[in-house]
């Protein structure tokens, strides 16, 4: 029966193997991008409610402020920590079109590492995450918790005819891809955890294990939204020498995003309409929802570990966890700023592909989404008598996550699988898994390390360390790019925790 509990919940998880990555913690960032089975703080809320009973610190009450991760995979990366960390300054910033120029040498570094061989687009993406405040008690027969986080993500596609006039045929037809795509969100979020084990489902084996449900609704805060998709692909006949240019918008947006537009189709330039409204405001609201994360742990306990049957008291040292969730389920709805544009696709016949490049990269950055095509494009479909200024409301960023964890007590092996299910700024459908190891040579000193690969590609590695004792730890953790730079790889994200208290 064992078994077969453990191969059924083992291959519902196997189905699912994509990037969505549910938090960004010290812990989550060093073991790959993983923790559905790790995480078992009030950081789980976000991740898998029902981790929140695994107990693995002494104490019953849980506190902890002010933990943030950055996760930034640029159009440049640089191997110099100081060059890297302006890098990422330009990314969380408002965007200012006089900071950014492309030099020959940029250039050709975009088109050797961001598009991979035959691929016509690039697909970048920069993330951060700030949990204010986080809360968690637990007694014997269950846990809650409280937690308040922010978290902000910008991912954007961008065509390879942007930065090059190469133009390759392939079966007679010389294409020009000029698609560029941006979404950005960000969203406020008050949590309430709670996880209990069920009789019922662990009494289906006579084993040291357990059954547990966890489940945390929420209140979400939307602040800057933005989900704009234009095809723009130019195609030409070899044999007759027509041009087709093949495009569509779609655009939604809200707060700064939709007044920048509104400006922009009442006459005003396209630089001074970003300039008037993208003053970097993180508090700004424009809409509000409501959201449910949702797992289920399965916990076998090995060797002397009585801690399934021991529910409380005693720390869960050795064991087996097999863990399935569901994040973000719900919705929003925006009311402030709102702006839809949306046209259907149209191929018309053009003279000839068009000549200008670009002279800045596309970096995903508020307000350049508008001046970029402003400035490059042939035209710009973003001026348009469709808008349709109206409340609209959006999914949040709904994934699946899976995971599997060997915990023998001062070495733990996991792996992790998720899949985001619509399309958004934080998650993507593309193909991703997750290894982390965390070793303890000093009981109170973890180090960490993991890997994610995307398509059988190492998509960044990762480490991490910490200190914890019996009242409080502290967490850091830091990913590597993996692309070939002079030395190992360019930094591409840290994440720290400052003191956590136990009681």
């Amino acid at each position: 029966m064992r078994k077969a509990l453990l191969t059924l919940i083992w291959v519902c998880t196997c189905i699912s193997l994509s990037y969505a990555q549910a938090v960004l913690t010290p812990e989550n960032m060093a073991l790959g991008g993983g923790g559905s089975t790790y995480i078992n703080d009030y950081q789980a809320n976000f991740y898998n409610p029902a981790n929140l009973m695994i107990k693995d610190h002494p104490g019953s009450f849980d506190i902890g402020v002010a933990v943030g991760g950055i996760y930034f995979d640029p159009v440049l990366n640089y191997r110099g920590l100081q060059d890297q960390f302006h890098n990422l300054k330009d990314y969380i910033q408002s965007y200012d079109p006089s900071s950014y120029t492309l030099t020959p040498k940029m250039r050709n570094q975009i088109l050797e590492q961001d598009f991979k061989p035959g691929a016509s687009i690039s697909s970048n993406q920069s993330r951060y995450d700030i949990t204010l405040l986080g809360l968690k008690w637990e007694n014997k027969n269950s846990a809650i918790s409280l937690a308040f986080r922010s978290r902000t993500s910008s991912k954007y596609t961008t065509g390879k005819e942007w930065y090059t006039d190469y133009i390759s045929a392939v079966n007679g037809i010389e294409t020009m891809d000029r698609t560029l795509t941006h979404r950005y969100q960000t969203l406020h979020e008050i949590s309430f955890g709670y996880a209990e084990s069920f009789p019922f489902l662990s009494g289906l084996t006579p084993r040291l294990d357990k059954f547990i449900i966890g489940i945390a609704p929420k209140l979400v805060f939307g602040g800057g939204y933005l989900d704009a998709s234009w095809t723009n692909i130019y195609e030409r006949s070899i044999i007759s020498g027509e041009i087709n240019r093949i495009q569509s918008l779609n655009y939604s947006a809200t707060g700064n995003f939709g007044a920048a537009v509104s400006d922009y189709n009442v006459g005003m330039d396209a630089r001074q309409a970003v300039s008037n409204n993208f003053d970097y405001d993180a508090s700004s609201i424009y809409g509000i929802g409501a959201g449910l994360d949702i797992g289920v742990t399965y916990l076998l306990t090995l060797g002397d570990d009585l801690s399934a049957i021991h529910s409380g008291n005693e720390l869960t040292r050795k064991s087996l966890r097999v863990s399935f969730s569901m994040t973000d389920i719900g919705f929003i709805s925006y009311s402030q700023d709102e702006v839809t544009i949306d046209s259907p696709q149209d191929t018309t016949l053009v003279e000839a592909f068009p000549a200008q490049l670009a002279q800045e990269p596309f970096m995903g950055i508020q307000g350049q989404y508008l001046n970029f095509i402003e400035a490059y494009g042939e035209d710009n479909p973003l001026k348009s008598s469709n808008r349709i200024t109206d409340t609209f409301s959006t999914l949040l960023p709904l994934a699946l996550h899976g995971g599997i964890m060997l915990d023998l007590n001062r070495i733990k092996l996991m792996s992790d699988l998720s899949i985001g299910l619509t399309k958004n700024a934080f998650n993507s459908t593309t193909l991703i898994s997750s290894f982390g190891i965390e070793l303890r040579p000093l009981k109170f000193m973890p180090l960490r390390a993991g890997i994610q690969l995307e398509s059988s590609e190492v998509n960044f590695l990762s480490v991490g360390t910490g200190i914890e004792s019996r009242y409080w730890d502290f967490s850091v953790a830091a990913q590597l790019s993996p692309e070939p730079l002079p030395s190992f790889g360019a930094v591409s994200g840290f994440s720290m925790a400052t003191l956590r208290f136990h009681f």
